[in-house]
């Protein structure tokens, strides 16, 4: 039952977490963000992205009471090396120090992206 239910609302979720993904990136412009990967080859429910010039661990301090982030890959969360992938993918380790991890799923309430972002620029 649980498969058929999955099946049937995939689209439905998919397209919700999409939404969630777009008005992160739409208020994330202005920043110029590094994303990691190639946008049209990523998940909806995850966003990798680093903040040229800001340390991930200050932005997970400083956002702490805004939204849920984490530095490096899922696998790696106990780890406090740069992340494997961000540097298999050809950064150095000062830009892999800067990434962080954004997920959520269709269930996620209503993140206020334009404050996320406000309080980024208050680090640069």
């Amino acid at each position: 039952m649980a498969a058929e239910v999955a099946l049937e609302q995939h689209e439905k979720r998919r397209k919700q977490c999409r939404k969630i993904k777009d008005a992160a990136l739409a208020a994330f412009s202005s920043l110029a963000p590094r994303i990691h990967g190639r946008p049209e080859e990523t998940m909806d429910h995850v966003l990798n992205l680093a903040f040229p010039g800001i340390d991930s661990e200050a932005l997970i301090v400083a956002l702490k009471d805004l939204v849920a982030i984490s530095n490096g890959s899922a696998c790696t969360s106990c780890s406090y090396t740069p992340s494997h992938v961000i540097k298999a993918m050809g950064y150095s380790d000062d830009e892999a120090n800067e990434a962080i991890r954004l997920s959520w799923c269709h269930l996620t309430p209503e993140v206020n992206w334009e404050a996320v972002a406000e309080r980024i620029l208050s680090l640069s």
